[in-house]
């Protein structure tokens, strides 16, 4: 039993901001929530585990505080983005630290990707990270079993995902202020939920889009459309929007991972 584990970081307990000064507390409790979902998988049956970093410079797990049973990925660029490593030899991913998707209400630093993007849907799906990663595990056949993150996060993570496992670790107030579980309890839920996600992963359900797809991106300033509505492949349909297609999900991520790179180019 093959197990990925995904970190972010916006949902980890006891984080609610973005704050340099914070940089080595996000670093432990970010390694230290992955160390929970690893013992869980562990627990629930995994024989390997591999954690796949997802959060801005792709360098937050503290190598020599990571559970010694897991190998990880860490650094970018990289294919896929947040999902590297993932392929058909897993059988089940799991999520922690996950964050709701751009303008959620009460969504504690809610983002898609990049603070350029406001939307982004495939075939009509509008989705943000959670979705997306979701369905890049998908398309290899790896279904998602939990979701950890604050309770926008785990709402967003349900309304997709179906009866996926959430721990919803945090409260929104605003977009950064929120209502914490002490971070102990917040593992220990993660590690019991992720125990369980793994000794059903077989009756789970991988998210897909079927291709061909067709992407929209509404960006937060004009300038950013502008900046990449000359790629042959990209259709400019207002101020803020482009859409674009791919053969199947894959490409067609990789093509808006580049295009989000891209755009704050000019800013």
């Amino acid at each position: 039993m093959k197990v990925f584990v995904a970190v972010d970081m916006e949902g980890i307990a006891g984080l609610v901001q973005w704050d340099g000064a914070q940089r080595d507390l996000e670093r432990r409790l970010m390694t230290e929530e992955v160390n929970a979902a690893v013992r869980g998988a562990f627990a629930g049956g995994a024989t390997e585990v591999l954690a796949g970093e997802s959060h801005g410079n792709m360098r937050n797990l503290l190598p020599d505080a990571l559970d010694p049973r897991a190998s990880f990925l860490s650094g970018q660029p990289k294919p896929m983005n947040h999902m590297a490593g993932v392929d058909s030899s897993f059988d089940l991913a799991l999520f922690v630290g996950y964050h709701s998707k751009a303008g959620t209400l009460h969504g504690v630093m809610a983002h898609t990707f990049a603070g350029s993007v406001f939307s982004l849907s495939f075939n009509g799906v509008e989705v943000g990270e959670i979705g997306a990663d979701a369905a890049l595990c998908g398309s290899y056949g790896v279904p998602v079993g939990l979701v950890a993150g604050d309770r926008a996060a785990c709402e967003e993570a349900r309304s997709i995902l179906g009866g996926v496992r959430t721990v919803a670790v945090k409260e929104g107030l605003s977009r950064s202020a929120a209502r914490c579980l002490p971070v102990a309890r917040a593992r220990e839920m993660i590690e019991t939920a992720a125990a369980d996600a793994v000794r059903q992963a077989e009756t789970l359900t991988p998210f897909t889009f079927d291709g061909p797809v067709w992407v929209e991106v509404v960006f937060v300033d004009p300038s950013y459309a502008d900046t990449v509505e000359h790629m042959d492949f990209v259709t400019r349909v207002d101020g803020r929007t482009i859409r674009f297609a791919a053969e199947d999900y894959r490409g067609a991520f990789e093509r808006f991972s580049a295009l989000h790179f891209l755009a704050p180019v000019v800013r």
